[in-house]
């Protein structure tokens, strides 16, 4: 893993790299959850690393220069650091979100390879990231979201109002569990990526809840787990290598 400090729109990000720099081979934009890179987010992407593709991993709530990880049971607890990470995640805005992503695009661009054909997955917060970075991009060639929210919101500002923009194939993998993913905000979801006429898969991952990907959290569940990361085995292959 090479970690490299990328100068971002609000401070220094620090990008973790799977696999060689440069070359020309696939690329996945890795946006984490909103607890940011640590050993369970350096498993998804070894895994993700494990099939011949670089993956590149940004820092959420890099402008805070947080000297250490955030750490979930501290957020699932109370007091202070708990109300420290309210504060930061409501920081998270759709234009901070697309400025991140072209930030991010032209990281990839300068340090991966220009012609390396991308995908971008996202988790939780980075849902929103991975379908913007199809919206901005038509190089990339698959977006997915993972138990993400705020894809649709029912007010407001969200990537599905750009969705006619993107080229690549956009992929829902949500929690069937979910509070922050209803059956409404489902129903926006698919509403747009219809009317944008996207190539678009949603899938239901039945009877997991929010966050069911990292092995940190107490929802995690291996089988779904595991079933994401063949989902984008998959796609990959056969988007990527065309």
């Amino acid at each position: 893993m090479h970690t490299i400090q990328a100068p971002f729109p609000r401070g220094t990000n620090p990008i973790h790299v799977f696999g060689e720099l440069g070359g020309s081979s696939p690329a996945v934009i890795l946006y984490p959850d909103a607890f940011g890179p640590r050993p369970a987010a350096y498993a998804v992407a070894e895994a993700i690393a494990s099939n011949g593709w670089r993956v590149v991993m940004t820092t959420p709530f890099y402008e805070f220069a947080l000297s250490e990880p955030v750490d979930p049971a501290v957020v699932f607890g109370s007091g202070p650091e708990r109300e420290k990470f309210f504060a930061m995640f409501a920081k998270v805005t759709p234009e901070t979100i697309e400025q991140d992503v072209a930030a991010t695009l032209e990281f990839v661009a300068e340090h991966i390879g220009a012609d390396a054909p991308l995908a971008a997955v996202g988790y939780c917060m980075g849902g929103r990231y991975a379908l913007a970075s199809a919206n901005a991009s038509g190089k990339v060639r698959f977006a997915g979201a993972f138990h993400a929210g705020k894809l649709a919101p029912a007010e407001g500002d969200g990537p599905h109002k750009r969705f006619a923009q993107a080229k690549g194939r956009i992929y829902i993998g949500a929690a069937g569990i979910d509070h922050g993913y209803d059956a409404s905000e489902h129903g926006r979801l698919a509403e747009a990526l219809r009317a944008a006429d996207t190539d678009h898969v949603i899938e239901t991952y039945y009877g997991v809840g929010h966050g069911w990907v990292y092995e940190d959290l107490p929802v995690y569940n291996k089988a779904a787990a595991d079933k994401h990361q063949r989902r984008i085995a998959e796609h990959f292959s056969e988007l990527l290598t065309a």
